[in-house]
């Protein structure tokens, strides 16, 4: 029975490959008329004057010239700046440019030229400047690529009625796949087998990411602020340490966080101010109307002085700030001061947090029912909130408003400030509110506990568990309001949606009303760009003989002992890498069987080769692709 089913399935290969094989497992697809720019454009981090540009060449060369042009029109005809840039494996092939000088609240298009081809346009927008009367954000995150489709993506791109997108984290995740997602749409992400944790593989991760059509669509039509949460390195994040990192395997957290920063700057449209105390933090002035302050809160924070202050905070029923010290940070003493100051020093009406995981203090149903603290957000580290508060108290801060994530819930709190009692009928007593956006892809983290968490969480005004969706955040002089959309089954690719909850805050009042919603503040928005690139004498569309492999990356180059390559099938087909040296000579053959269409990656083993230059061939039943490589 079982040499019949060999038959059957090989068989099967070769009348129905294409069918076969996406049945199971969804490998994504490259759209051949966007070659060689794969991965899309995209841009973020805007200012009042400024703005990053980003894209990726995937290309044989090992070095390529990129030309830029930024512009005031969709037809790219006035342009007002332009510039050409190298990128090569130094950068994994992409580019970014901060493009100064630009006006406040200004939608600008922008486009690449590599190897004789054009990219997709993208559009853009500074922050405004001066009297503001508006400004709508896009808030969202916990993006597991294989939990599911990201369809509030394709919500918000269609819905066009944004300034700016935050993403607040997890905007990767580092894990192999381990089931447990949604797997009846086979979503898995690659390197398959291990988890992200060196150069390469991080590498590899953002690529397939990012090669995903809903997260390109999304990039091209808006700018974006990421933040790294715990996941762009590895699950629950600490200075020292993660509690999914194995040194034995994957060598040293310091090295991991190295490899997992650089390539989080390499991939993401972000700026590199060197002044920051980290690449995380910066303040986003929108004129009168908001600072928006972004903070970094995983990779500084200290682990517990002991497991009994671990249980203490986890278990006990009391405010955990009875059992923190000042020993332990969650930003490091040098961001801690710069947020208090940020907030302190603002002139602007709203005073806005953005930042990873929950600012609130809460309980949750636990283990026998009994009240626990959510520790990967604020309540592992009272300290750090409490001057965050006591800020507030002594300077009399008002128009504090956090956003967070992090726990794939949807939340909204009042923020009690401590001094005065809270009285949760009237708002009296909180120092501002907190916005929590639910995640984008599936995923629970506080199940069945609805009623509980609104009995025990007094200042607690919204909770929607067993939910994925988006925020729309509505920032005006007077309010500054939040709409919660849940979309539907992330099993499928669409853009169903349900209008959840409207929660705002109104100035001066520091607290939570629920609103009929949705929220709306009257504008225009310009048209989306569309999607294929301009027609300008290049050649935009198909790439002519187009190989049945197309290289994506190769990873090292040079290297001492081995090659990590990710590619695309265009058909499922036997694949053979052959390597010769200079003289013509092959000095090496191996046969890497059956490899399914879509995208694939392997590792070829060449440490007992001489240093030298050799080429490697990649070949199928009908085609050869051919890299140069450098074995030292």
């Amino acid at each position: 029975m079982k040499t019949f089913y060999t038959i059957l399935f090989f068989f099967t290969v070769a009348v129905f490959p294409g069918k076969l094989f996406a049945d199971v497992m969804d490998r994504s697809e490259l759209d051949s008329t966007i070659q060689p720019f794969y991965h899309g454009v995209a841009s973020g981090d805007p200012l009042n004057d400024r703005v990053i540009i980003w894209t990726r060449v995937t290309t044989d060369s090992l070095s390529v010239n990129v030309k830029w042009r930024f512009a005031t029109d969709t037809g790219m005809n006035n342009v007002i700046a332009q510039g050409t840039v190298s990128t090569d494996t130094s950068k994994d092939y992409t580019v970014k440019v901060d493009v100064t000088g630009l006006q406040p609240g200004t939608y600008y298009y922008y486009e690449f030229e590599a190897l004789g081809r054009l990219s997709q346009r993208g559009r853009t927008k500074t922050m405004p400047a001066g009297n503001v009367n508006s400004l709508r954000i896009g808030f969202l995150g916990c993006t597991n690529y294989e939990f599911g489709y990201f369809n509030a993506y394709d919500i918000m791109k269609t819905r066009n009625d944004i300034d700016l997108v935050i993403h607040y984290g997890d905007y990767i995740y580092e894990y192999g796949h381990k089931g447990g997602g949604v797997d009846t749409i086979k979503r898995r992400t690659f390197p398959e087998d291990h988890d992200s944790y060196d150069l390469i593989s991080y590498r590899q991760r953002y690529a397939w990411y990012r090669l995903d059509p809903s997260t390109r669509n999304l990039h091209q039509q808006y700018p974006m602020v990421v933040i790294w949460d715990d996941h762009e390195f590895a699950n629950d994040a600490f200075e020292d340490n993660s509690e999914n990192h194995h040194p034995a395997t994957q060598g040293t957290w310091a090295a991991r966080k190295a490899n997992a920063i650089r390539v989080f700057k390499e991939w993401i449209p972000m700026r590199e101010d060197t002044s920051r105390t980290n690449i995380i933090n910066f303040t986003q002035n929108v004129g009168s109307l908001a600072d928006i302050i972004y903070t970094e809160d995983r990779i500084q924070r200290s682990e517990f002085n002991s497991d009994t202050q671990l249980v203490h905070m986890l278990l006990t029923g009391e405010d955990p700030l009875l059992y923190d010290t000042p020993n332990r940070t969650m930003h490091g003493q040098q961001q801690m001061e710069w947020m208090c100051q940020q907030v302190k020093n603002s002139t602007a009406k709203w005073k806005i947090i953005a930042n990873q995981v929950v600012f609130s203090s809460y309980f949750f149903k636990g283990i026998g029912g009994l009240p626990f603290h959510q520790i990967e957000g604020w309540d592992a580290n009272p300290l750090d909130r409490k001057k965050i508060l006591d800020t507030i108290n002594q300077y009399n801060i008002q128009n504090v408003v956090v956003l967070s994530g992090d726990i794939h819930v949807g939340m909204a709190f009042d923020i009690p400030n401590g001094v005065v009692p809270y009285n949760p009928a009237t708002g009296a007593g909180s120092a501002g509110v907190e916005f929590v956006g639910d995640n984008v892809s599936q995923g629970d983290v506080l199940p069945n506990a609805e009623q509980y968490m609104y009995d025990n969480n007094p200042h607690l005004k919204f909770f929607k568990p067993k939910s994925q969706g988006y925020c729309i955040i509505d920032i005006t002089p007077n309010s500054v309001c939040a709409d919660y959309w849940e979309t539907d089954s992330v099993e499928t690719s669409n853009q169903h949606q349900n209008f959840l909850a409207t929660f705002c805050t109104v100035q001066n009042q520091n607290h939570l009303q629920a609103y009929q919603g949705p929220a709306f503040t009257p504008r225009t928005f310009p048209a989306l760009i569309p999607y294929t690139p301009r027609n300008s004498g290049l050649s935009v569309g198909v790439k002519q003989n187009q190989n049945t492999v197309e290289l994506m990356s190769m990873y090292p180059n040079p290297t001492n002992s081995y090659l990590q390559f990710q590619y695309f099938m265009k058909n499922t087909d036997q694949l053979n890498i052959e390597v010769y040296d200079v003289t013509g000579k092959l000095v090496q053959s191996e046969n890497y069987g059956l490899r399914l269409k879509g995208l694939n990656e392997d590792v070829l083993n060449i440490k007992n080769l001489a240093p030298a230059e050799y080429q490697v061939l990649f070949k199928t039943s009908n085609e050869v692709t051919v890299r140069k490589v450098i074995k030292y």
